[in-house]
């Protein structure tokens, strides 16, 4: 993987990015893990869970431009979020992102996601790139390790 995005970007610090997301009807707390009854038990409002989710598909949209080749993908390899303020089925969510740091293969944004004029989390997101096939064999030899399955696709 010869990726460099400090010496040959196309992303650079001060570069911003907005996605915008509406709540569906599958993706309050109770779906986040239904066989449990705690999580069954929680009011519908868009689950912790799935807002991390949303904040990391945001960055990945605004990166994805800077990967050049199928081979490499970036992994969430940090994350420091507050989640705020409740959102039903129905809100749409704006998530604004701005590259707060730049590495030879990693990137971070400041985020912050609002419904309207409500601020529902803020925090900063980091993901770094790696070779799919790099990835793919650490999981493997860690999952035997674990006595855990193995991941059967080796490419996109």
């Amino acid at each position: 993987m010869t990726l460099n995005l400090a010496e040959n970007g196309p992303i650079k610090i001060g570069d911003t990015f907005t996605f915008e997301y509406v709540v569906p009807d599958n993706k309050a707390v109770p779906d986040l893990y239904p066989e449990s009854e705690l999580f069954s038990a929680m009011p519908r409002v868009f689950a912790t869970g799935f807002f991390v989710g949303l904040i990391e598909w945001a960055c990945m949209e605004h990166l994805k431009d800077s990967i050049s080749d199928d081979n490499t993908i970036s992994l969430g390899v940090g994350i420091d979020i507050s989640h705020d303020a409740p959102a039903t089925e129905g809100a749409t969510l704006e998530v604004k992102v701005e590259v707060v740091g730049v590495g030879k293969r990693s990137v971070e944004w400041k985020v912050i996601v609002t419904a309207g004029d409500t601020v529902q989390g803020a925090g900063t997101h980091k993901r770094a790139l790696i070779s799919r096939q790099q990835f793919v064999s650490h999981a493997n030899n860690l999952a035997s390790q674990f006595g855990a399955n193995e991941l059967k696709e080796s490419s996109k």
